[in-house]
């Protein structure tokens, strides 16, 4: 993923202070692949309960856990990243038994372009997800949240 994203933006284009603010720096990373009967794993129709990386996907989300999947270079292929810093997370009840580890790396050795990206994929559908279970309402890239009709304006005193 050497390319800029398809909306045009790239990683050099964002500027952030996140990384001071979370300690970043000691942040550590695994990246899975399917190593079913196929060469990448089901097809892309296949339900998420039917998919090992979309269901390791769904059981990180819910072990809160800061991850992302996407598709790989090769056709229907698909793979999982999963990100941490401090201690390893448990990972045996997480992590489907067909998925392979494929790579793994942390902050010391530096993150390729493709990581970075991935991480700030997976800090920005964490962000959103936060949001929308909080009542934002998306629209476009902004997230706004509606004025309740029992809501005191901020304002007035």
């Amino acid at each position: 993923m050497t390319a800029a994203a398809a909306n045009g933006a790239s990683l050099e284009d964002c500027h952030s202070n996140l990384f001071s603010l979370a300690e970043l720096t000691g942040i550590k990373w695994r990246r899975y692949n399917f190593e079913g009967h196929g060469d990448c794993g089901p097809i892309i129709s296949a339900p998420a309960q039917d998919d090992p990386i979309l269901l390791s996907f769904i059981r990180c989300l819910q072990a809160n856990l800061l991850c992302v999947w996407r598709r790989d270079v090769k056709p229907n292929c698909k793979e999982l990243w999963i990100f941490w810093w401090g201690d390893e997370p448990n990972l045996v009840d997480v992590i489907h038994h067909e998925l392979h580890m494929v790579e793994e790396g942390f902050w010391e050795n530096g993150l390729s372009y493709e990581c970075r990206t991935l991480l700030f994929k997976a800090i920005h559908n964490l962000l959103e997800r936060c949001l929308m279970d909080k009542n934002f309402v998306r629209i476009g890239k902004w997230f706004i949240r509606p004025y309740e009709k029992d809501e005191k304006p901020i304002n007035k005193r």
